[in-house]
C-alpha cells in the first residue's frame, strides 16, 4: 500500500491536467456507493468524483475499499482485503428524459492482501488494470440513483457490481 498516495496523486493531477480545456461546463459529481468484488465475493465502499467535461463525457478517481472477508482458499483460512484506486470515463446516453446509460472505461491500480490465519503470513499483490463496463444512472434533479457492471482486465481479471447515489455540484 505503499504506492497508494503516489498512485492518487498522480490520478488527480491527471484529472485535473484534462480539464484544463474544459471550460463550457462547471459541473462535477460527488459519489458514494456499494460495490461488489464478485471473483474474491469481497464487498465494499466506493467513493469518488467526477469532472462533467460536457453534458456527456464525465472522468472522474475513484476510491474502492474492499472490507476484510474471511475465505477458505486451498484448504487454509485466509482473510482477504483491497484497495482500488480508478480513474475512469463515462459516456452518458440519453435513453429517456430522465435515464442514461454509459459505456466506460478507465485504468486501475489493486493492492490486494492475504493473511492466512493459521501461519500468519501475509501476501500482497499490486497491480494495474484496464477497465471497462457499462451503467445507467436516473437523474432526479442533483441527485441521481446509479448502478453500473465493471470488468477489469490485467493481472488478474475481475469483475464488479456497483449500486449508488450520485449529487452533482455546479459552480
Amino acid at each position: 500500500m505503499k504506492n497508494a498516495p503516489l498512485i492518487c496523486r498522480l490520478c488527480i493531477a491527471s484529472l485535473f491536467w484534462l480539464t484544463l480545456p474544459a471550460s463550457a461546463q462547471r459541473m462535477a459529481s460527488i459519489d458514494i456507493a456499494g460495490v461488489r468484488n464478485i471473483r474474491h465475493h469481497l464487498n465494499g465502499l466506493n467513493v469518488s468524483g467526477f469532472y462533467h467535461f460536457s453534458e456527456r463525457f464525465t472522468g472522474g478517481i475513484e476510491m474502492n475499499r474492499f472490507f476484510p472477508n474471511l475465505q477458505r482458499i486451498k484448504e487454509e483460512e485466509m482473510e482477504l482485503s483491497s484497495w482500488d484506486f480508478d480513474l475512469n470515463f463515462h459516456y452518458l446516453i440519453p435513453l429517456t428524459k430522465k435515464l442514461k446509460a454509459y459505456p466506460l472505461t478507465g485504468i486501475s491500480h489493486t493492492s490486494e492482501k492475504e493473511w492466512n490465519k493459521v501461519n500468519g503470513e501475509v501476501i500482497y499483490d499490486r497491480f494495474w488494470s484496464f477497465n471497462t463496463g457499462a451503467g445507467m444512472v436516473y437523474t432526479l434533479g442533483k441527485w441521481s440513483p446509479h448502478i453500473e457492471y465493471m470488468f477489469t482486465w490485467g493481472h488478474l481479471n475481475q469483475q464488479f457490481l456497483l449500486a449508488g447515489l450520485s449529487y452533482e455540484v455546479e459552480w
